[in-house]
C-alpha cells in the first residue's frame, strides 16, 4: 500500500474504527531482523537518529518528528509526509505537536517497545496511551506492486550476496574478510542494511557473528545472507564446501533439501504455521535424528520477516498456531545440526501465494563445492 493517500486514508479508518483522538508512530531508529519497523512502513523512509516519530490526528493531519536535525531535510526528500520537523530536545517537541493538534484524549501507540521511559512518561502524563501495533499490521497486509518490487529486488540482492560468497572464498581468508566482499557487493546494489552470520570449520555448531578465523581447504561454509530494502527483509541460508566434502555431507545435504520441499508444500493461505514445522522435522526424524529437531540443538524452523508476516523475527516451530496469509514474506530454513557433519544451512525467503508459494532466490538451493 504505497498510495500515501491510500495509507493514510486506511489508517484514519482504522483509528476511529477503534475510537482513538490519534495516533503516535515510534521507532528508535533500529533496523533489526528480530522486529518490523514500524515508522519506516508508514512513511516510507527509514529514519537514522534515536527518536523518531509520526502524529496522525483522527481528522487526517500529520506531523513526522525526527532526532537529529539534520536528519530532517534528507526524511523531507524521502518520506510522504509534508509536514518534517528536526528536533534537538525530542520528548518537548512531541508534546508541542500534540497539544498544537490539540489532542487530549486516548492516542494509539505503534511501536510502543521501542520507546524510552522517560519519553513514554512525558507523553502518556498529558494523553492516554493504547499499545495499537495491530493497526499497522493490518494496514502492511495489503501490499501494493511497490512494495512487491522491493521485496523482488532484495531478493537479487540477495543472489549478489551469495554470488560473492561463492566467488570471493578462499584458504587463508578470515572469515569477516569473507562477509565484507559480501556487505560490499549487497549495498552497491541498494541494500540499505545488512545482517550476516556465518560459521566455517569442519564441524560447525552453530551460525555466528563473523571472526578472524581464516578459511581453510576441507572446510564447511555455512552463511545466513540478510540484506534489507526500505524496510523489507529477505534471507538466503545456504552451505558451500572449499574441497571436495565427504561423501556424508552430500547425503545428509540431501536430506535437507526433502525437509525443505515437504515444508514448502504446506504453505498456503489459512495453514497454520505448525504443519510447515511438522513437516520438516518429520522427515529428518525419520532418518533419524528426532531429538536434534529441538533445543537445545534447533530453535526455529523458520519466521516472518517485516511488518504484515506472521511471527516477525519471531519463531515458527511445531505450537506455531497462527495461519499463514496471502503475501506474507516468510523465511523456511531446514538449517540442522547432524552429528556426522556438523551444523549445515538450507533454506530462503518465500511469498505466501493463493495456492501454495512463490519462490524468491534465483540461487539454486543446493549443496555448493567449490574446488580449491
Amino acid at each position: 500500500m504505497s498510495d500515501p493517500n491510500l495509507k493514510l486514508e486506511k489508517t484514519l479508518e482504522l483509528i476511529n474504527k477503534k475510537g482513538l483522538d490519534g495516533l503516535i508512530i515510534y521507532s528508535g531508529g533500529t533496523c533489526s531482523i528480530l522486529g518490523p519497523s514500524y515508522l519506516t512502513y508508514f512513511c516510507e523512509a527509514r529514519p537514522l537518529g534515536p527518536r523518531n516519530c509520526a502524529v496522525v490526528t483522527k481528522d487526517g493531519r500529520v506531523s513526522l518528528l525526527v532526532e537529529p536535525v539534520w536528519d530532517a531535510p534528507r526524511m523531507a526528500a524521502k518520506a510522504w509526509i509534508t509536514d518534517v520537523r528536526g528536533t534537538s530536545r525530542f520528548t518537548d517537541d512531541l508534546l508541542e505537536i500534540v497539544k498544537g493538534y490539540g489532542v487530549n484524549g486516548t492516542m494509539g501507540l505503534v511501536g510502543g517497545r521501542e520507546m524510552s521511559e522517560e519519553v513514554y512518561a512525558a507523553i502518556s502524563g498529558k494523553v492516554k496511551l493504547e499499545p495499537t501495533d495491530a493497526i499497522v499490521e493490518t494496514l502492511a497486509r495489503e501490499k501494493s506492486a511497490r512494495e512487491l518490487e522491493i521485496i523482488y529486488r532484495a531478493s537479487r540482492i540477495a543472489d549478489l550476496g551469495f554470488e560473492a560468497f561463492v566467488g570471493c572464498a578462499r584458504p587463508g581468508m578470515r572469515e569477516y574478510d569473507l562477509t565484507a566482499e559480501m556487505e560490499y557487493v549487497m549495498r552497491a546494489e541498494g541494500a540499505d542494511d545488512i545482517f550476516i552470520l556465518i560459521s566455517s570449520g569442519s564441524h560447525n555448531y552453530e551460525m555466528h557473528e563473523p571472526t578472524d578465523r581464516r578459511l581453510k581447504k576441507g572446510d564447511i561454509i555455512i552463511g545466513e545472507i540478510t540484506p534489507v530494502c526500505e524496510g523489507q527483509f529477505v534471507q538466503l541460508c545456504r552451505t558451500m564446501t572449499l574441497g571436495e566434502p565427504a561423501p556424508v555431507v552430500y547425503e545428509k545435504y540431501r536430506m535437507l533439501l526433502h525437509a525443505f520441499a515437504e515444508s514448502l508444500a504446506q504453505i498456503r493461505p489459512g495453514v497454520e504455521a505448525s504443519a510447515m514445522s511438522k513437516a520438516m522435522n518429520q522427515v529428518i526424524s525419520d532418518a533419524g535424528y528426532a531429538k536434534y529437531c529441538y533445543p537445545p540443538y534447533m530453535r526455529a524452523r523458520g519466521h516472518g520477516f517485516g511488518i504484515g508476516s506472521i511471527a516477525p523475527g519471531g519463531v515458527i516451530d511445531d505450537n506455531t498456531k497462527a495461519a499463514f496469509e496471502r503475501l506474507q514474506a516468510v523465511v523456511v530454513h531446514p538449517n540442522q545440526y547432524i552429528p556426522e557433519t556438523g551444523y549445515l544451512a538450507c533454506g530462503e525467503t518465500v511469498l505466501v501465494g493463493i495456492n501454495g508459494i512463490q519462490r524468491l532466490a534465483a540461487t539454486e538451493t543446493k549443496l555448493y563445492v567449490k574446488e580449491v
